[in-house]
């Protein structure tokens, strides 16, 4: 009979300490701050004004494998979405440039020519509704002298 209790008494003080000691943890852990997830997304200047993220293409118009994905990368850190990287229709595009095909994306035309650092008159209108991009990059030869390649180029994939 003795133990019965001993042993009902050590339940029960068991119980007791594990439900204070949840009770704890989970009066402590709804106290701690809660972290906002967009923050850690970066957001361009004219996201931050407009509120809205554009959708980009990029496509590899010199021929060097890998350079549509260098600057993929390189504006998606930038906070920008690109959704898409390809080849372009030939290899022979001289210069870097942008075909625009949504209206109302001037903002974000001009922060591209700037980061890019792609002059304004390698800027080509194809307007059209149907498409998911806003803006297609078209990478040309001249990518490595453009004045954003040494940035650019520090965001090749390590492997």
């Amino acid at each position: 009979m003795i133990n019965k209790i001993f042993f009902f008494t050590i339940i029960l003080t068991i119980s007791i300490m594990f439900f204070i000691y949840n009770k704890q943890n989970f009066s402590s852990s709804n106290n701690k701050e809660t972290i906002n997830l967009s923050s850690l997304i970066n957001k361009t200047e004219s996201e931050k004004i407009t509120g809205e993220k554009i959708q980009i293409e990029i496509q590899n118009g010199c021929g060097l494998k890998g350079v549509a994905k260098l600057y993929t990368n390189f504006l998606r850190a930038k906070g920008y979405d690109v959704i898409g990287f390809t080849n372009a229709s030939h290899f022979n595009y001289k210069n870097t440039g942008l075909i625009i095909h949504k209206k109302d994306t001037a903002n974000f035309t001009n922060e591209i020519l700037n980061i890019l650092s792609i002059n304004p008159e390698f800027i080509s209108y194809n307007y059209n509704e149907n498409f998911i991009y806003e803006i297609t990059v078209i990478i040309g030869k001249d990518y490595n002298i453009l004045e954003s390649f040494d940035e650019v180029s520090m965001y090749y994939e390590p492997f």
